[in-house]
């Protein structure tokens, strides 16, 4: 089941227990989580001035498949007013792609007693929005998606990265985070030559030894770049904040697939 918080991003309504964010779903609800980070896509949008970019947001199209909570534009019809909270490039300048970040604000008075409030309205929000550079100058967004803050919001933030893949592709990593002490989630999606977008499935979890799920409870954390990776690795007893040892993988990208070249388990350091 999905139920769409705030605006724009459709949030998977989980058991976050002893496996955290994203190692407590069952492997269909991994694949829709995959699914929605897609939906993030943006086919077909103008380039605009990079000045332009930088100092206001974009109306871009809402992801698919809202619901009634949401406006016709795709976000919650009280946020109204917009402003750009940071600007700049993903990576190397070279690389060619920026990442914006807005803030959305209620354009409501205190108090409103409008009958089109609704419970799930809220009063902030952010929207993360990926650019390329099609010609010097330019950007053109190519991928976005917007999550509620502020009290009782179920994400602190998004972070994207990106590195170099095979054949002229490129590689995006999108971690979602969770208030309080539920960790983080990582997705990944490729770019294409052709500016399609591919789902890389994480296949790598799968592949390690068995019992290692379970104790990885706040989620890992893979270098786009390198494709090396860790992840806090939980003993019975550990407390929430202090595995005891640390999970070390390295990946590679097969196909459409991440899968696991190694791993290895050392303890962690004391602190």
């Amino acid at each position: 089941m999905t139920r769409r918080f705030g605006f724009g991003l459709q949030i998977l309504v989980v058991v976050f227990a002893s496996a955290g964010l994203a190692h407590s779903q069952t492997p269909d609800a991994k694949k829709h989580v995959l699914r929605e980070v897609g939906l993030g896509a943006l086919p077909a949008q103008g380039a605009v001035a990079i000045s332009r970019a930088r100092q206001k947001c974009l109306g871009l199209p809402p992801v698919p498949k809202g619901d009634d909570i949401v406006g016709p534009d795709g976000m919650a019809e009280s946020l109204r007013r917009c402003e750009v909270i940071e600007f700049h490039p993903l990576a190397d300048p070279a690389f060619g792609w920026s990442v914006a970040r807005y803030r959305w604000t209620s354009a409501k008075p205190a108090g409103d007693p409008s009958p089109r409030s609704l419970p799930s309205d809220v009063a902030t929000g952010e929207e993360v929005v990926l650019f390329d550079t099609p010609r010097r100058g330019k950007v053109r967004p190519i991928w976005h998606d917007r999550f509620a803050t502020g009290e009782g919001a179920v994400w602190r933030s998004l972070t994207l990265e990106g590195a170099p893949a095979r054949g002229g592709s490129t590689l995006l990593s999108v971690m979602y985070c969770v208030n309080g002490t539920g960790g983080c989630g990582q997705e990944f999606l490729r770019r294409n030559r052709n500016r399609s977008w591919t789902e890389i499935r994480q296949v790598w979890f799968d592949q390690l030894p068995s019992g290692f799920w379970d104790r990885i409870r706040h989620g890992s954390r893979i270098d786009s770049d390198s494709l090396r990776g860790e992840a806090g690795f939980y003993s019975d007893g550990d407390p929430n904040c202090c595995p005891s040892h640390t999970l070390f993988v390295e990946l590679a990208l097969r196909g459409d697939s991440l899968v696991l070249v190694h791993h290895s388990v050392a303890a962690s350091a004391v602190k």
